[in-house]
């Protein structure tokens, strides 16, 4: 009670200073640190005080556009209107002045803060924060999937009331059941794990009911079965199949960028990010990949864009890599460059455009599943052109050179030393495709 009876007098006292012409008591920056570090006093100053602050606070949620009505409807004419969303649906707010709209969407938005959140919604939630991190779309896709399985009826329950027990409930009776691999288990619980941890930074729950849940405990449980190298990857007869039918199709990049693929092991952005100007001396220099981008005011739109960095150095920058062209290689770099059109991209289309990669994917599991290959994922051409390279007596130091796997954690950019092997690689791989 003296708690409140403080904080109402603070609020009291804020008012009371302010000068009669002020409009706000807080400069805008003041509001926003206050919104964020104690909500619960900031709402309360908010409805005390002037419309300009919640001016401040509508403008900071609000995105769509504020207009002011002009009809023949004499009774209409000059009201005040916008959208906004409810469960998903666009609905128009009319209010005969801007105050009042402003006071709706105060209220609307206030409302909406301060109820309670589902799991689902939080996730949401939490997959936005991921984007604006930076987090590529091969992730959130990835966080989406192993959002899939979990229940329906966990998914839909306030946050703050899921149980420890309801979540091991769930993996015993149905996400076990599924056989999954040991990753695949590691993988679902600390998403789930990281779902409520956000949560509990948000302020939406209080507590991490999967945290005292261990995936150890449930590998006795998983498929512990682990693939072979031949399984991972094309066999010669796949290979020869997917050369033969590339090679009758060669106006088509796709083709073009999938008998590179073979020769290079180079990974799938890699080949869509492929300029020009990346060939030169005998060697590939792999330093770009093309990623998605979502729009920052809408997630639903995205587009294509490439990044002058691989998978493996994003956040270890090394100046990238040196691939080796050998003689069948710099065939297949023939047929692209013989591609119509021009651009500066190596696979593009007849009006300049560059291969998606989505484009590539589909066109590679299309020719797979008609030529009868249960494989059908690019990754297997970088398993197949690495056991080539075991073939060929390429070390594993200058494998991982050539394929981007390297460990190493100091930066370093391509030196003598680096071209030399590659170019012991090439000669390699040229002496085995001779034998």
């Amino acid at each position: 009670m003296d708690n409140n009876f403080e904080m109402n007098d603070l609020l009291s006292a804020l008012i009371t200073s302010a000068p009669a012409e002020e409009t706000s008591l807080l400069s805008d920056q003041e509001m926003m640190v206050l919104l964020r570090r104690n909500p619960e006093i900031a709402h309360r100053l908010i409805a005390m005080t002037n419309m300009k602050a919640k001016q401040l606070y509508v403008d900071s949620r609000h995105t769509q556009k504020i207009s002011v009505l002009r009809t023949k409807d004499r009774y209409r004419n000059g009201h005040w209107t916008t959208y906004v969303y409810v469960n998903g649906k666009r609905k128009k707010v009319e209010k005969a002045t801007e105050d009042k709209l402003y006071d709706f969407l105060f209220d609307f938005y206030h409302g909406q803060e301060n109820r309670n959140k589902t799991y689902e919604e939080v996730f949401e939630l939490f997959i936005k924060s991921k984007r604006e991190f930076g987090r590529s779309e091969l992730t959130i896709k990835d966080y989406q999937r192993y959002h899939g399985f979990l229940d329906k009826n966990i998914k839909k329950k306030d946050i703050a009331l899921i149980t420890e027990d309801e979540i091991r409930k769930w993996f015993v009776l149905d996400f076990l059941t599924r056989n999954p691999k040991k990753e695949g288990m590691k993988k679902m619980l600390q998403q789930v794990q990281a779902v409520f941890s956000f949560g509990m930074e948000q302020g939406y729950c209080f507590s991490n009911p999967a945290k005292r849940i261990y995936a150890r405990d449930y590998f006795k449980f998983c498929d512990l079965s682990t693939r072979s190298n031949e399984e991972r990857s094309f066999s010669s007869e796949d290979i020869d199949k997917l050369r033969t039918y590339c090679l009758g199709d060669r106006k088509n990049p796709h083709a073009a960028m999938m008998l590179v693929a073979m020769e290079t092991g180079m990974r799938v952005g890699e080949l869509a990010a492929l300029k020009h100007e990346d060939i030169e001396d005998g060697f590939i220099h792999v330093h770009r990949q093309q990623v998605i981008q979502f729009d920052s005011e809408d997630d639903t739109k995205r587009h294509w864009r490439d990044v002058e960095y691989t998978k493996n150095e994003r956040t270890n920058p090394k100046g990238g890599r040196l691939v080796p062209i050998t003689d069948r290689c710099q065939s297949a770099l023939n047929i692209a460059l013989e591609l119509p059109g021009e651009s500066e991209y190596v696979f593009h289309h007849p009006d300049g455009r560059a291969v998606l990669k989505d484009s590539y994917l589909y066109y590679l599991r299309r020719r797979c599943k008609a030529l009868g290959i249960k494989i059908s994922h690019n990754h297997a051409f970088r398993v197949t052109y690495n056991a080539k390279l075991i073939e060929a007596g390429v070390d594993g130091n200058e494998r991982c050179l050539v394929l981007g796997h390297s460990m190493q954690t100091n930066e370093r950019h391509y030196s003598f030393s680096d071209r030399r092997k590659a170019e012991d690689v090439r000669n390699k791989l040229n002496e085995l495709e001779m034998a």
